[in-house]
């Protein structure tokens, strides 16, 4: 019931020479499901009319996650998207109150099969 069921980004940011789309996740379980996002994002962005006289000739995706991940942050560099590492002060507690699964990234030796 209290699932989301909108499409929308977590930021875009209008640069005079790009615009970047950012989606962000807390859980390493979440990763995978940002940059399908950020793909969603990224090909509806021309189409969406609000943003016709804001948009730079380049639009580039960024995933925002707060630990590294070496295999996610991989494929997301071979879609193009930059990943950005960002853990806010609040980051301990939150990771404390969910399951340990839903916070342990891959194993690095995983980025080596990609």
């Amino acid at each position: 019931m209290l699932r989301v069921y909108m499409r929308w980004a977590d930021a875009i940011v209008f640069l005079p020479k790009e615009t970047v789309v950012i989606e962000g996740k807390l859980r390493a379980s979440e990763y995978l499901k940002a940059i399908g996002e950020l793909e969603l994002y990224l090909s509806l962005l021309p189409h969406t009319a609000e943003y016709a006289n804001l948009l730079a000739d380049r639009a580039v995706g960024e995933l925002l996650i707060p630990r590294p991940d070496p295999s996610v942050e991989l494929l997301a560099r071979r879609k193009g998207f930059r990943v950005v590492l960002w853990a806010p002060p609040w980051l301990s507690a939150y990771l404390d109150a969910i399951p340990p699964r839903s916070v342990r990234p891959t194993r690095p030796e995983e980025a080596a099969l990609l």
